[in-house]
């Protein structure tokens, strides 16, 4: 599933990766969190960037997935996608 940067009051409050899309369709950013909504409810660092280079009609799609798996699907995500806003590859444990 998929929806708006602006809409994030429906985002799951499950553990899970999420992958936030330009415009375009192309992948700029991979995370994880415990609970996707509380992650970007509270403010996420990258929002304004994401927000002032690809404008509020970027999306953010996630798939959920069990806490004790988020960093392996984390990490393949972001060498897969290779994301612009993901400074580095998150560690495998």
């Amino acid at each position: 599933m998929a929806v708006s940067i602006c809409n994030i009051n429906l985002l799951p409050k499950a553990s899970g990766i999420y992958k936030v899309r330009d415009p375009l369709g192309e992948v700029v950013y991979v995370g994880q969190s415990i609970n996707i909504y509380q992650r970007w409810k509270n403010g996420h660092e990258k929002f304004a960037i994401i927000v002032e280079r690809y404008g509020m009609e970027s999306t953010i799609e996630w798939t959920l997935i069990p806490r004790w798996l988020l960093n392996r699907a984390e990490n393949a995500a972001v060498a897969f996608h290779e994301p612009e806003l993901n400074a580095r590859t998150p560690s495998v444990v």
